[in-house]
């Protein structure tokens, strides 16, 4: 469903604005003070000439200037190391931050903020809708389209049309049919505007369906005026980076001025790793992460964490459930809400799973033959259920006893299907340099 941003303004009630995190959170965004960063910088300096050894760490870390002269130092010099510590490529930068923050914050709180995208009819494309009463409070009026097939779910196969592909995904996912066929429909309606907006992150889940979003718009036919996008991958002020919907509305605002116009290189390449995403085989997507490109490389990043979902040589687990055994392994057992908050904030290389689909993960671990952890699900909620580790998951950490053997799995990588029983599956040798074997 396309929805207006300027009518969600005006409903009567609306959701909450900002995110509920405690002051502690390091999800929390904590916006920088140019004043607290100045201090930061002169203690800094300090520190280096008084040869402090993490100060010095961080200063050759952080700053091309060498410190064999250390009296030549200047504070400007550590203005730039602490600008680069806190994301941004120099001190004007971040000084520029600041002002931008101060100046949407007291827009947003007038009530009366400046339409961003008003110069161009805008349609923003999200994988979700957690930014959708945000981008409305921050004053942008354009209109606003959820598209969110979850891809790193189910099987994302190469069929020959469109009705059929979603009706494998409708099954797959247990979502009806003509709600996800009219999502799919609402998205042939984008290139009648001058312009869209793509508002990515980083992860796997958001990157899954940018490649899509790039190949649909790769036809000439379907692509608008202007196409923008971003992927962000943090944002000054939070220590843990989870998404976009993490963040308050003034920041959005300010995120605005990051979206850059996608290339035709760009494009190129977004079908390029569609193809690679839908095919039957995974030699096609390990070709694509492994080209030294600067065309999309996050997305390419991301695609290599996609690549290690497929069952490793040594023990048959893909990485996300590796991972969950480890925490167990190491923290002991616990509930499934504490499980993911160590999953994603912790122990996943490149987070970006929602609690539904780990819980999803949890059961496969559990309903099985053979199985590597035990779930307690008498609690009300799946957050409440107490998990533990069995000794058979102990062995497949040991790389003592193989997942896929002693189970009958049935799952899928994108457009790679692993079936334990009928077939010999396609395996990841080496998870960091990806390397296959069938």
């Amino acid at each position: 469903m396309i929805i207006n941003l300027a009518q969600r303004r005006q409903l009567p009630t609306s959701p909450t604005v900002s995110p509920e995190f405690d002051l502690g959170d390091p999800r929390r965004l904590h916006h920088l003070s140019l004043e607290q960063q100045k201090k930061r910088a002169k203690e800094l300096l300090k520190q280096v000439r008084t040869h402090d050894a993490t100060a010095i760490e961080r200063w050759q870390r952080n700053s091309a200037r060498p410190l064999a002269t250390l009296l030549e130092l200047r504070l400007s010099d550590a203005q730039g190391v602490i600008a680069r510590e806190n994301g941004f490529r120099k001190w004007e930068d971040l000084k520029a931050h600041t002002d931008h923050i101060r100046i949407a914050q007291q827009a947003v709180r007038a009530g009366r903020p400046s339409a961003l995208d008003g110069a161009q009819r805008t349609l923003h494309i999200r994988c979700g809708t957690d930014i959708l009463h945000k981008l409305a409070i921050a004053g942008f009026n354009g209109d606003f389209l959820w598209f969110g097939d979850p891809y790193i779910f189910g099987p994302v196969p190469s069929t020959t049309s469109l009705q059929e592909f979603v009706r494998i995904r409708s099954e797959s996912i247990n979502t009806p049919f003509q709600e996800l066929f009219t999502m799919y429909q609402d998205l042939e309606q984008a290139g009648h505007y001058p312009r869209v907006a793509l508002w990515n992150e980083y992860d796997v889940f958001d990157q899954l369906i940018l490649a899509k979003l790039l190949d649909f718009f790769s036809d000439p036919v379907k692509r608008p005026a202007r196409l923008q996008f971003i992927n962000t991958t943090h944002f000054p002020g939070v220590q843990i980076f989870n998404g976009l919907g993490q963040l308050p509305a003034e920041a959005l605002r300010v995120l605005w001025n990051d979206f850059q116009e996608v290339s035709e290189q760009e494009l190129q390449a977004g079908q390029q790793a569609w193809k690679a995403i839908t095919s039957a085989s995974p030699v096609e997507l390990l070709d694509f992460v492994s080209t030294d490109s600067a065309v999309l490389p996050i997305m390419r990043r991301a695609l290599k964490r996609h690549l290690q979902e497929l069952p490793s040589v040594k023990n048959g687990l893909g990485l996300s459930e590796q991972v969950t055994l480890q925490i167990l392994a190491e923290k002991g057992p616990m509930n499934a809400a504490r499980l993911f908050g160590w999953f994603q904030n912790h122990y996943d290389p490149l987070p970006g799973m929602g609690d539904t689909g780990y819980w999803k993960i949890l059961r496969g671990l559990a309903s099985v033959e053979a199985p590597a952890l035990r779930i307690d699900e008498r609690a009300d909620s799946p957050q409440q259920w107490h998990v533990e580790l069995l000794p058979f998951g102990t062995q497949l950490l040991n790389n003592n006893a193989d997942w896929l053997v002693q189970n009958q799995v049935r799952r899928w990588v994108g457009g790679v299907f692993i079936n334990s029983r009928a077939e010999t599956p396609w395996r990841l040798e080496d998870a960091r340099n990806a390397v296959l074997r069938r």
